[in-house]
């Protein structure tokens, strides 16, 4: 089991879900209105800083993994390479 970290602009949010749930994922859960600074910039949700991001937490089998980033490199590839989105990757134990 795996447990992925997503962060991701507020704006591609629906695709991302979409995206996930189209290939199978088991769940997730969303953490909306994130503020944060990283390569792409910061995001404060301000006039100065504008937009949000996104964080999406999503436990899934290891072997799944491939096909999340395969996805979001495809959804990366119909926003010509501008997308912000970063994801971590954690081993992770189920016990409920």
């Amino acid at each position: 089991m795996q447990l992925l970290f997503i962060l991701c602009e507020s704006g591609v949010e629906d695709k991302l879900i979409a995206m996930l749930i189209d290939i199978g994922v088991p769940g997730y859960s969303r953490f909306a209105n994130s503020t944060g600074y990283g390569k792409n910039g910061r995001r404060e949700g301000s006039p100065i800083w504008p937009g949000l991001n996104t964080l999406l937490m999503v436990g899934l089998p290891r072997d799944m993994t491939p096909k999340v980033l395969d996805a979001v490199n495809k959804l990366e590839e119909q926003r010509n390479g501008r997308l912000a989105v970063k994801i971590f990757a954690v081993p992770a134990e189920e016990y409920c």
